[in-house]
């Protein structure tokens, strides 16, 4: 069962729904509510996926006779592209005009216009209504969360509505003839990039999306991202791959992905993502604003590591091991980079280079001096 997404934490608010329920009780609603969904047919004809939403104080504006207009609190259970699922305690009119006051991540609650299409019982005074908004919504305007649990707000797209210039930096043979097989029938124009060089002199090109794969041998699929993102790319990315868990899937959050399609790829999954973006409007802003919103959890987890890694390069410095010095120098540049610290990164890569290029002996001490600086900063943040 997807995961239940939330505008908001839910609090002890002095709002009212119309069935009476809030906190756990809703949530626990919700849950029935979809267990029972994960066990029915899906639609095939359904294009835009239904994404649990827990939001249990929607404001609602029903039209009435005379163009009065009766308000309402209703639970909300799933929103879509194309419309939104709420939880009311009576019977309501189908094609009665509404508009819908839905809180969006940054704060703004702007009015959504549109229909009741749907009306059905489900269980005592549960009524679920189904309105269709006059104009699509993107839902990631909505629905907070990081790029390893977004839902595609497309269930499916048809090949021949694709058309755009996208990359792909693909490194396996078997990657590329899949992505191949899967856009043949779409008016797609995709090129592909084999090297981390390739691709950052492609990103600069017209394009309107970049697909990444994850595992790129030398260098991780994130690692490029930050890189491209770092370099001024403000077009949509999206990772293939699966990541691990603990700091694998850290570093996912934070490196400035849009989306990730899971492998082994599938047509209907590649589509989705890819129509995600080429087929709505997308703003620059708004974007950065959702690749910026980084769970306090996450940032802990990357914090620590890097604290982790200036102790490992204190014992290198110590033994003088300079090749295992590169490497730790290597990382720490990559860590300090996804949590923001840009001049940490700098010196980093300084002291990297000068590890490697170094005949014998170590480093300049202003350099060492300052990543562990930079590596003792984040290990206190990490502890705090």
């Amino acid at each position: 069962m997807r995961q239940l997404q939330s505008s908001q934490p839910i609090t002890g608010s002095t709002q009212r729904n119309t069935l009476g329920v809030g906190g756990q009780v809703y949530e626990l609603l919700l849950l029935r509510m979809n267990e029972r969904l994960d066990n029915a047919e899906i639609n095939p004809k359904r294009v835009h996926t239904r994404i649990p939403f827990v939001e249990p104080f929607v404001r609602v504006q029903l039209a009435g006779d005379h163009s009065a207009r009766r308000e309402m609190v209703l639970a909300c259970r799933n929103l879509s592209r194309g419309g939104i699922g709420l939880l009311h305690s009576s019977f309501m009119y189908p094609n009665t005009q509404a508009t819908v006051f839905l809180p969006r991540t940054d704060g703004a609650c702007p009015p959504l216009s549109g229909k009741v299409v749907r009306v059905q019982h489900r269980g005592g005074l549960v009524h679920e209504i189904g309105i269709k908004f006059d104009r699509e919504i993107n839902p990631r305007d909505y629905v907070p969360g990081d790029v390893t649990d977004l839902v595609p707000s497309f269930e499916q797209v048809s090949p021949e509505r694709l058309k755009g210039e996208v990359l792909f930096v693909v490194a396996s043979e078997e990657t590329r003839l899949e992505v191949k097989r899967h856009l043949t029938d779409t008016s797609l124009h995709f090129r592909f990039a084999g090297t981390v060089q390739e691709a950052v002199a492609e990103s600069a090109t017209s394009l309107d999306m970049v697909l990444i794969e994850l595992e790129l041998g030398d260098v991780s699929g994130a690692e490029l991202v930050k890189k491209l993102r770092t370099n001024g790319l403000n077009r949509p990315v999206a990772l293939l791959g699966r990541p691990g868990e603990g700091i694998e899937r850290s570093i996912v959050r934070v490196c400035g992905a849009d989306a990730l399609v899971p492998t082994p790829l599938t047509q209907d999954d590649l589509l989705c993502v890819l129509g995600e973006f080429l087929l709505s409007g997308w703003d620059p802003g708004q974007l950065d604003k959702a690749r910026s919103r980084v769970d306090r959890a996450t940032l802990v987890a990357l914090c620590a590591e890097l604290g982790k890694l200036g102790t490992e390069l204190d014992r290198q410095i110590e033994a003088g091991d300079r090749v295992g010095m590169c490497g730790t120098s290597q990382r720490i540049h990559s860590f300090s980079l996804l949590v923001g610290m840009n001049g940490v990164a700098t010196m980093a890569e300084r002291l990297a280079n000068h590890a490697a290029d170094a005949a014998d002996g170590l480093t300049k001490d202003e350099l060492i001096e300052q990543v562990r600086l930079g590596c003792a900063a984040a290990r206190r943040a990490a502890a705090a």
